[in-house]
């Protein structure tokens, strides 16, 4: 994501230094015009806004706090912008690291495909001071379409966990429902057509269900990043005090589907495991 994103950011003539752990991408918005860097310390030291899109926490903690990290380079009243998505309690404990260096911080993870990243139509959800949020808006805006501020730090991340579980029981539904057309013998495609058309249609429907019904499982959003998205709701959940039963099956569904190898694969195939559990079912049914 992180690349159509820096793209999107040199189309509207910023500047803009970057860092990558691995060499291609830096090498390809390098020749674009941007500034290419050794180390997140020394992308900080060039900046006032620092911007990071990384799988996880660790990669987040390392970037920011570790060795030749951020928090080495960073200008005083810079401001650090986090779009991952990780936990809210850990973007609150990252923003006052920053805060303890002069800077401000944002999270800010965003909602869509690699699709609208690269087209600039990202959802962007954002947690943290005012002045910051105002500060970098017109940044923000040349990756988004649509930019909400939130509130106070962690509630982009707060934010971007609620659209997870609302993607992932969605996704489920959609599955199932495809899954009982088939069983059924009726044509999915037309299935996916006219349901879309009523209280049923969803952005998950509309887009992923062709593609479940084309067995088109390549990445927009890989399982792997949904288990763990899935995992932050539900340790959120708890520290919360709150049932999430929906989530909870949603997120073994999803696990399983991982440790099954379609790690790598897009979150529609999720369907390949209900047509597993289908054929399983069956078999055992059988005399």
């Amino acid at each position: 994501m992180g690349k159509p994103m820096a793209k999107n950011i040199l189309g509207k003539n910023f500047r803009l230094a970057v860092y990558n752990r691995s060499r291609a991408p830096v090498d390809e918005l390098a020749s674009m015009g941007a500034f290419p860097c050794k180390s997140p310390a020394d992308v900080a030291m060039r900046s006032d806004v620092v911007i990071t899109m990384l799988p996880d926490e660790v990669a987040v903690e390392q970037v920011l706090a570790g060795p030749s990290g951020v928090l080495e380079g960073l200008r005083p009243g810079a401001v650090f912008v986090d779009m991952s998505t990780v936990s809210p309690f850990f973007s609150r404990r990252m923003a006052e690291l920053v805060e303890s260096r002069g800077g401000l911080m944002l999270d800010a993870p965003v909602s869509g495909s690699t699709f609208a990243a690269e087209q600039g139509a990202l959802t962007i959800m954002v947690g943290g001071p005012r002045e910051a949020f105002e500060k970098v808006l017109d940044v923000l805006q040349a990756m988004g379409k649509n930019i909400f501020y939130m509130g106070e730090n962690g509630a982009g991340s707060f934010t971007k966990l609620c659209n997870q579980v609302a993607v992932a029981l969605n996704l489920q539904g959609v599955c199932e429902m495809l899954l009982l057309a088939s069983k059924a013998g009726l044509e999915v495609k037309k299935v996916i057509e006219v349901v879309s058309t009523g209280a049923g249609g969803s952005w998950q429907l509309s887009n992923l269900g062709p593609r479940i019904a084309s067995r088109d499982f390549r990445p927009g959003f890989k399982v792997s990043h949904m288990r763990k998205d899935l995992r932050l709701v539900r340790e959120a959940a708890e520290r919360l005090g709150i049932p999430l039963p929906g989530t909870s099956f949603a997120s073994e569904l999803f696990k399983s589907l991982d440790v099954l190898g379609y790690g790598s694969e897009g979150t529609q195939a999720l369907y390949e495991l209900y047509e597993r559990l289908s054929e399983t079912s069956r078999n055992r049914s059988e005399p």
